[in-house]
């Protein structure tokens, strides 16, 4: 754990693998695989959507439509390395700010109106395109290179992005890719200069002439494995090959501010990142005058 924990300034991310019960990650999988029929009956039609193209507020949120607030979660949120792990990233009596599933959804599931939309780009959130009474869980099919602080302009990262596999996950399943240390660079807007994406390796920088070559975690994984990466790192996922979803649990935690010092492991990274402050503007992809917020300009997709 120490050594693992020692690297999270250099890398931004830790990985602990399978530490939560397996046993209780089956029972989680079933009760949320019950909840609705995922196959067949999770989609609006085209003539819904165009009644109503609403883009924006169609994700589970703290207290809103959040099926993972349902569920007791004490073998996550309880367990002692999951604690631990965080004392030393941000500091004791942090905050939950948002818990929720995240569903990797198959080809076979999307109907055909809709895939002519999603093949011109990844999209991170396929929430319009779902009936509003399953909007309780995120999905996405692919989501492109990102880092989480696109979801908060404006603040610095002092905070952290956990995630927890709860069925096993290969490369056909949607794995997510992480950049090693490419918290270096601070915020920087999406899309991201980013190019020569290899197996291994990925260039990524602010442009064609400051970038670096990082190294590429793809995160396979059995259940109970569970990762933690700074707001400013680097990830996405291609779409999962197989006839399958991949279920998730994804937490956002951050310091609490009552209780607030600056030599946590998160400190670290934002006092040796290129840029001290946060961007009031986190993404340029999107029209922001448009009513529904979804003229897309960036075209390009994980390979």
């Amino acid at each position: 754990m120490e050594q693992k924990l020692l690297s999270f300034e250099k890398k931004g991310i830790i990985i602990l693998d399978e530490i939560l019960d397996k046993n209780e990650c089956d029972k989680l999988l079933e009760k949320v695989e019950k909840t609705r029929n995922w196959s067949t009956n999770l989609f609006r039609s085209k003539e819904d959507f165009e009644k109503d193209s609403q883009m924006q507020k169609t994700n589970p949120g703290r207290g809103v439509q959040n099926l993972a607030e349902e569920y007791n979660l004490d073998f996550i949120e309880k367990n002692e390395y999951f604690i631990d792990c965080l004392n030393k990233l941000v500091g004791k009596d942090y905050e939950i700010i948002l818990k929720k599933f995240v569903v990797g959804v198959p080809e076979s599931w999307i109907p055909n109106w809709l895939k002519k939309i999603i093949s011109k780009k990844l999209v991170a959130n396929l929430g319009p395109y779902i009936k509003k009474e399953f909007r309780n869980v995120t999905y996405f099919r692919g989501i492109d290179y990102h880092m989480d602080l696109i979801d908060h302009p404006g603040q610095l990262g002092d905070y952290v992005t956990v995630y927890v596999y709860l069925n096993d996950v290969d490369l056909n399943m949607s794995p997510l890719h992480l950049i090693e240390s490419s918290h270096e660079f601070g915020p920087t807007k999406f899309p991201h200069f980013i190019r020569n994406d290899q197996k291994d390796t990925i260039d990524y920088g602010i442009d064609k002439k400051n970038y670096k070559k990082y190294n590429k975690h793809i995160l396979t994984g059995k259940k109970g494995t569970v990762y933690f990466w700074s707001s400013m790192t680097l990830h996405g996922t291609k779409p999962t090959e197989v006839d399958k979803q991949r279920i998730s649990l994804r937490y956002t935690i951050k310091k609490n501010k009552e209780n607030y010092n600056n030599n946590t492991l998160i400190d670290k990274i934002l006092h040796n990142t290129a840029h001290k402050k946060g961007l009031n503007v986190m993404r340029d992809d999107i029209d922001l005058k448009s009513k529904n917020h979804n003229q897309v300009k960036f075209d390009k997709v994980l390979k």
